[in-house]
């Protein structure tokens, strides 16, 4: 138990402990969170270890992305002793995107050991502010310190840390043509770095050093030959001015003069090539660095037809130190750099379809991709046998920060030695540009193998996102929402595996293509050859890509079940609308059918009350039936000549009731033929409007009745319903009689989707498209629509106004004519 050990056991009792009773829950801590406070306790001096950054995978919201975090090896060799010891114990937990993690607490063992309380009182000032326990979070960019009482700060754990350093690039010699143009070397530039300054924040320990160093970074892409041929074309490899500066912006206004972008553009130069094969670049890279930092950075990059993307530069100088000097600590530095930048480039290299796969196959975090590395050093020093370096200490730790987990330490010769980690390789010895191609051909597989398994956690992913579309199918009838849910969902599992099937047809084709080498005849070789165990390598490969293929082809057959479910519910809705249909049809027909009964009916009563009425008032008049004295002329008018002559008064009554109805019948059907003769025009426009404050005021002008608003997640559907004045003016500029209108617009996209004109035809001249060109030309005239939207760029200047201008001429002289007729009105009636 050193004190390291104890200060970590004692950080890790404070979030974290096993039950010491029944009643008592377990708490644990999660391997993340504790890295991250073991970082902050380095940087304030409490642990007097070092750190690194490396690629670890974070799950945030059911989402996998990599992030580079500064990570302690020595703290985490120190916590595997302790759980050796029994006094922490480990959990393995799955999150919910399939990502294995693990979680520490002591044991009832160790609670026994946190017994110093000096070494507390110090770990306060790493787990504590203001005598309240600090919780780690993670918000989607950075991890947060918080205690309950609301305090918080950021972390600099995800903070990647610069150095100074020259580099020039580099391309093993079996990957370059005969014919090829020469590398540049920035030699002559070494020392320009020692001028440069570092932001790291600890007092490196180093343990090991290394002699000429190259550097290679791998990763497999999806390529083929098409993209080979036309990457070639897009660099102007057979150009006379070939390479040139890239960006992987697209212009989406090509005609305009100028084009604006951030500064930081990669130079890249045609080394040598074939042209469906591969091609060798030189890239200089011109991004932005923190002020003081010094880095002349220019890779080499072969890009194969197999999918094989390897970047590789030679270390000229680190900070003070000569390339014969190059510190594992500084190197781990450069190789983020390396990785980072390496991923920009490509993506500035890829095309479009290329990025869709990248980015479908790390859901949108190709950026940080995780690469294979491969280092290549004259020297070590100190040098070793092979296996003193796996000495669970200061030199495997330092070791873990550039390949990872070490999975074997060999020696090829007296010389030679090789260390194979879980992130790289590592090959040291005077021979060791020699034994460049059998190296190059496992550094291949690597990178297979690393997107292999991304892959087959990638198809987990897949089969979650099904397994929710199942249970969505069965509750769909729950929220009203759950239909365009799945038709989303569906969408995009639909998309995702189409390009996962084409991802595993490249990946399985560039295992065809990839020829395993011949036996070497010489013992070093030989015995590397061994080590690498090469044919092993690829059959196991191989193996996993022909397994994939058959996840592949079940989630497709998954996809096709629950598109099949999908028409069912589809179906049924159908079925539900059509039967409402039809009840409602029947219901409309009843009611018609009555209304017409009841219409038949009231026509009746109306010619029944109007005798009634006429009766009434001829019983009034005549004679003998008032309730006063009658006068004489009464007798002399109606009494002496209509009622008594026998049966004159009877035929007097009825020759009224008949001319009184017959009066009555013209009247309704007048006052019906005033009222008919509406015209209703539904026009489709689809038309783009230039601005809502366009349109804003455009509605300002005009008395509106009702706007309705429908929000949807990618639409706002607005309705408005205005009537235009009836004035002279309106009069003339509508032809007639002003209209209602009735427009509907979607507020997010600026659409206006339709528009509907109710018009009195009778008292309208004008026609259904002058009706549509009177209104474009309002909302050109209030600003709310461009001409050429309106209209059209074939549309002449004044060409619509001309037409309008005879349209309304003719209105004129058509209103003079039917004022001037004494029967116009009734002409037009009849």
């Amino acid at each position: 138990m050193t004190v390291i050990h104890s200060k970590l056991l004692i950080l890790i009792s404070k979030y974290a402990q096993a039950s010491t009773g029944p009643d008592v829950k377990e708490t644990w801590i999660r391997e993340l969170p504790l890295l991250v406070l073991i970082y902050e306790g380095i940087i304030s001096g409490v642990f007097e270890i070092d750190y690194s950054p490396q690629s670890v995978t974070i799950s945030h919201a059911g989402i996998t992305r990599r992030q580079f975090l500064n990570i302690s090896q020595e703290a985490k060799s120190c916590i595997d002793e302790l759980r050796e010891n029994k006094l922490l114990n480990g959990l393995k937990i799955a999150t919910e995107d399939f990502q294995p993690i693990t979680a520490y607490q002591v044991s009832t063992s160790g609670i026994k050991v946190c017994n110093n309380h000096l070494l507390e009182f110090r770990l306060d000032i790493v787990a504590h502010y203001d005598s309240e326990l600090l919780h780690c979070s993670y918000d989607g960019d950075a991890f947060l310190l918080t205690t309950r009482s609301g305090y918080q700060r950021q972390s600099t754990c995800s903070d990647v840390e610069d150095v100074s350093y020259v580099t020039s690039p580099f391309l093993p010699a079996n990957l370059r043509t005969p014919w090829g143009k020469p590398l540049t070397s920035n030699t002559h530039r070494a020392h320009e770095c020692a001028l440069g300054v570092t932001n790291v924040k600890d007092e490196l320990n180093e343990a090991l050093r290394l002699s000429n160093v190259n550097i290679l970074v791998g990763e497999w892409v999806p390529f083929g030959a098409n993209n080979i041929v036309a990457l070639n074309e897009r660099l102007g490899a057979l150009d006379r001015c070939q390479g040139g500066f890239f960006t992987s912006l697209v212009d989406k206004t090509p005609l305009n003069t100028n084009f604006k972008i951030s500064p930081g553009l990669t130079s890249v130069k045609v080394i040598d090539f074939d042209l469906v094969h591969f091609i060798n670049i030189e890239t200089e890279i011109n991004f932005p660095e923190a002020t003081g930092i010094v880095q002349v950075e220019n890779f080499g990059m072969h890009l194969n037809m197999d999918g094989t993307a390897l970047n590789g530069m030679k270390i000229e100088a680190v900070m003070d130190r000569a390339a014969t000097n190059v510190s594992i600590d500084l190197l781990a530095r450069i190789l983020v750099d390396i990785q980072l930048d390496s991923s920009k480039i490509m993506d500035d290299l890829l095309s479009g379809y290329q990025r869709s796969l990248m980015d479908m196959m790390f859901i949108g975090d190709s950026s940080n991709r995780s690469k294979v590395n491969v280092i290549v050093a004259d020297m070590i020093h100190p040098k070793l046998p092979a296996a003193h370096y796996l000495d669970r200490g200061f030199l495997e730790n330092e070791l873990k920060q550039v390949v990872g987990e070490i999975y074997a330490a060999e020696d090829i010769s007296d010389e030679n030695i090789i260390i194979i980690g879980k992130i790289g390789i590592m090959l040291c010895g005077p021979d060791a540009l020699i034994l460049e191609p059998f190296l190059l051909y496992y550094t291949s597989l690597l990178c297979r193998e690393a997107f292999v398994r991304n892959f087959f956690l990638r198809t987990f992913i897949l089969n979650d996102t099904l397994n929710k579309i199942r249970q969505l199918t069965l509750q769909y009838h729950t929220d009203p929402d759950n239909v365009a849910r799945l038709r989303t969902a569906l969408s995009e599992a639909s998309r995702d595996l189409i390009l996962m099937e084409e991802t595993l047809s490249y990946l399985a084709e560039s295992m065809q293509d990839l020829l395993v080498p011949e036996l070497p005849q010489d013992s070093k070789g030989q015995r590397l050859f061994e080590i690498l165990n090469c044919k092993g390598m690829s059959h196991n490969v191989s193996s996993r890509i022909e397994d994939m293929s058959k996840l592949i082809t079940g989630a497709g057959n998954q996809l096709k079940i629950l598109q099949r479910s999908m028409d069912i519910i589809t179906t049924r809705q159908l079925e539900n609308i059509f039967r409402n249909i039809d009840s409602n049809t029947k219901f409309l027909v009843d009611a018609s059918t009555a209304n017409e009964r009841s219409s038949a009916s009231l026509s009746v009563m109306q010619v029944v009350l109007a005798g009634g009425f006429c009766f009434m008032v001829v019983d009034r008049l005549a004679a003998g039936t008032l309730n006063i004295n009658q006068p004489a002329w009464v007798y002399s008018i109606f009494y002496e000549p209509l009622i008594v002559p026998p049966g004159l008064w009877f035929a007097f009554n009825m020759i009224w009731l008949l001319a009184s109805s017959y009066g009555l019948i013209r009247l309704m059907r007048f006052l019906e033929f005033s009222a008919s003769g509406a015209l209703t025009l539904r026009v489709k426009l689809n038309k783009k409007y230039k601005s809502v404050e366009g349109l804003h005021t455009f509605f300002s002008e005009k008395i509106v009745d009702f706007t309705d608003t429908d929000v949807e997640s990618t639409v706002t559907l607005r309705e408005v319903e205005w009537e235009e004045e009836g004035d002279d003016d309106n009069e003339l500029k509508w032809l007639g009689c002003a209209p209602s209108i009735e427009m509907q617009y979607d507020a997010v996209n600026q659409f206006i989707l339709r528009v509907v004109f109710s018009v009195d035809r009778k008292t309208s001249f004008a026609t259904e498209e002058d009706l549509v060109k009177i209104l474009l030309q309002d909302l050109v005239m209030s600003g709310a629509m461009d001409r050429e939207a309106a209209f059209g760029p074939d549309i002449e200047e004044g060409e619509v106004e001309h037409a309008l201008e005879l349209a309304r001429l003719g209105h004129s002289t058509e209103k003079k004519q039917k004022q001037t007729g004494i029967f116009g009105f009734f002409s037009k009636s009849s």
